[in-house]
């Protein structure tokens, strides 16, 4: 897997909206998930829309790729030992996407030190999005703790240093952002479902 933090360019390689749709046929992704994946899809695109108009571009169609791949090995890991986001990768990776492939590893928890970036974008739109529906970090981090937490220590370790790394994220993004937009302007208004 590819450690270093990728640098998305025109020329890099990924899949179309069609391709994604057939992986996502593929890897049997729940009609949830799939939903999931696209408000998170609409999150991320505002932001890097948003992130544009700021000066600070990113490549879209990576951003666009990434949110709606970042949960493909999901379904595949309900009720396995398997971590999602580390499967998932592994899936990107073995295609050929290896830029992909660190995004999707790390959408669940940001390494240390992540720039800004489409993993950053991608990683703080799906923090934003439980299920179907927009919320705050707090509100989707109360309801990862009391979905996976189970009172075990060392998950709700990892998942307070989620919520560390998500908050750390939106303060950067938006400090990119202009026009005095904040996390509240993320609304069903002004996301678009791709």
């Amino acid at each position: 897997m590819v450690e270093l933090v990728p640098r998305f360019s025109a020329d890099t390689p990924l899949p179309s909206v069609e391709q994604i749709q057939e992986l996502w046929d593929e890897y049997a992704m729940l009609d949830n998930i799939r939903e999931h994946s696209r408000v998170v899809c609409g999150v991320a695109l505002r932001l890097a829309d948003w992130l544009g108009e700021s000066g600070f571009t990113l490549n879209r169609r990576a951003v666009q790729a990434g949110a709606l791949l970042h949960d493909i090995a999901k379904t595949m890991c309900l009720g396995q030992k398997c971590r999602h986001d580390l499967e998932g990768g592994r899936i990107m990776e073995d295609l050929g996407y290896r830029p992909l492939a660190y995004l999707v590893a790390n959408h669940v928890l940001l390494p240390p030190d992540q720039p800004l970036d489409e993993t950053m974008l991608v990683n703080y739109a799906d923090k934003r999005v439980t299920h179907d529906q927009l919320v705050t970090l707090p509100e989707r981090f109360a309801y990862i703790t009391q979905r996976y937490g189970r009172g075990d220590p060392a998950i709700e370790q990892r998942i307070a240093l989620g919520l560390e790394r998500a908050s750390q994220a939106e303060e950067q993004i938006f400090a990119h952002i202009d026009h005095g937009r904040t996390p509240a302007d993320v609304t069903p208004e002004t996301v678009e479902r791709p």
